[in-house]
């Protein structure tokens, strides 16, 4: 091996391993846990291992339907290597990105060439919805880790059709239904559907969708769990997790998240920041791009799921990545073609926005209706202080430094810009984030914690990183009474006085909308 090589191996794996640990792995233990998702998820796993329950999951002593169990089991592995914590509720997570991550490098790798690998890593990792999702103690990084390996060994079975390449399809399904449900198997049914339906090969299709061993295999994964949370649960967990957070959650807006048909018109170029530019160049040049069959099975994937997600009726902008791995890989292929100079506004513009969020925050807060709303945004400079300026400033000199260097190449530049990007959002964007959101949360729960001989309830919120944070069940109590250390927000005080006039209510804690107060007199609160 010359030195030279010696060098260029060096700088691969070092790029590679870099991009993975800022992505993923870099700041997990520095902010607050984010309610609802982040909230409930480490809950419901401290209940999990309070209860000793690793059959179902519960959320403050509730059943909770939302999701299967995977995610939990890992969360609850990781709790007690490394004890309660943030770093060790996000692991779970940062690992299953990385290995969605390495899934899509080993393709890349395969179909294409080493560097196209390593750029579609260096891509992937610095994708800003990727690092949020490979950042949260939620279930969508394994989610997208079993989707991606699922749709990848798909078309190997195209290119070499093996018993064992099926039989992994299906064992991929099968964790991909422990992890989230059944989007792990209608996306990639329809996908292949419809490409060997174009390619003529529609007996093939049906001849892998009805292999007798996949499903035997994929029912002997799933059905153990099935069994033990019927037995916890019984039907509860059926009708709630299939009828209530799968066919209404498709149906019906939930939580007042999307309904839109155009929601990921807007919402996925900034899933996609700093690359949003090359997914309109390659949209130009579809046509001529899709005359590669495995270029119309990566964009077929897209599409499929852009399809689903905007016809759903609850929307968030985690749910389109489910279909951006490919569309990502085609960008590392394709680089040279796709990554234009114009598309560098992209980023430029972003950071402009960073440096003027502070601003545009203190101005949203003067006209926000809600107290709650209000004080939270007022805390603005309190958690964005000279540091976060600072860091904006350096960002964006950074970026445009990049952009007129004549050293980089434009793939090269983009992805540059792309750790600009991650470190910037990771490690300052986020902390103001949480200090407006989660800060006051937290805070209000380590004075609730030491109050363990009261009853504490929360009223008209669902915050259930409180939960985590006082390390203890809080119920949801609507009619709260004498006695009671209730946890709430400004508007929800509010509310709770009018209906009490008389109570005495002792404030624990204010800061930022949150309200922790005690009932000291004897009259019972009226039900809403």
């Amino acid at each position: 091996m010359t030195p030279t090589l010696r060098q260029s191996n060096l700088l691969h794996y070092g790029l590679l391993f870099a991009a993975l640990f800022i992505a993923f792995f870099w700041n997990i233990w520095g902010f607050s846990l984010f309610d609802l998702d982040e909230g409930a998820f480490s809950e419901a796993t401290r209940e999990m291992l309070a209860n000793s329950n690793f059959a179902a999951t519960y959320l403050d002593g509730e059943p909770r339907y939302d999701k299967p169990i995977l995610s939990y089991w890992f969360q609850a592995l990781s709790v007690t290597l490394f004890d309660l914590s943030e770093f060790s509720l996000r692991l779970p997570s940062a690992i299953a990105a990385s290995c969605w991550l390495l899934a899509c490098y080993r393709f890349a790798r395969q179909q294409w060439n080493r560097t196209t690998a390593l750029y579609t890593v260096l891509i992937m990792a610095n994708t800003l919805w990727i690092g949020i999702i490979g950042k949260a103690a939620i279930a969508d990084a394994w989610l997208n880790l079993f989707l991606t390996l699922t749709l990848l060994d798909m078309w190997r079975h195209w290119e070499n059709p093996t018993r064992s390449l099926l039989l992994r399809v299906y064992l991929w399904m099968a964790l991909g239904l422990l992890a989230k449900g059944p989007v792990a198997v209608l996306v990639p049914l329809l996908v292949s559907g419809i490409f060997y339906l174009i390619q003529g090969a529609w007996r093939r299709w049906l001849a892998a969708i009805f292999y007798l061993p996949g499903w035997v295999l994929l029912l002997a994964i799933l059905t153990p769990w099935l069994w033990l949370v019927y037995q916890d649960q019984g039907l509860g967990f059926f009708q709630g997790f299939l009828l209530d957070h799968n066919l209404k959650r498709f149906s019906d807006t939930r939580e007042g998240h999307g309904g839109k048909l155009w929601y990921y018109l807007f919402a996925l170029p900034l899933v996609l920041l700093p690359f949003s530019a090359a997914l309109f160049t390659l949209l130009r040049n579809l046509r001529e791009l899709c005359k590669d069959s495995l270029t119309l099975y990566l964009m077929i994937w897209l599409g499929v799921v852009f399809v689903l997600v905007s016809f759903s009726g609850t929307q968030l902008p985690h749910y389109v990545v489910y279909g951006i791995s490919g569309l990502l890989m085609l960008f590392a292929h394709n680089r040279e073609r796709l990554f234009r100079s114009w598309g560098l506004v992209f980023p430029l513009l972003f950071f402009v926005l960073m440096l003027a969020l502070p601003w545009i925050l203190e101005a949203a807060a003067g006209s926000s209706r809600k107290l709650y709303e209000r004080e939270m945004l007022a805390r603005v400079w309190d958690v964005a202080g000279t540091a976060y300026i600072t860091a904006s400033i350096v960002a964006l000199l950074l970026t445009l430094a990049v952009i007129f260097t004549a050293k980089l190449e434009r793939p090269a530049k983009f992805v540059a810009i792309g750790f600009i990007q991650t470190l910037f959002v990771f490690t300052f964007f986020i902390q103001v984030m949480a200090g407006l959101q989660q800060q006051p949360v937290q805070e209000a729960a380590a004075i609730a914690r030491q109050l363990s001989d009261k009853h504490v309830i929360a009223y008209g919120v669902h915050r259930p990183s409180f939960s985590v944070y006082r390390d203890a069940i809080t119920p949801q109590d609507r009619s709260p009474e004498a006695g009671d250390v209730i946890f709430t927000d400004a508007d929800n005080l509010l509310k709770l006085q009018q209906k009490n006039p008389d109570a005495v209510l002792e404030l624990l804690f204010s800061k930022g909308g949150i309200r922790l107060v005690e009932w000291r007199d004897a009259k019972p609160a009226v039900a809403n």
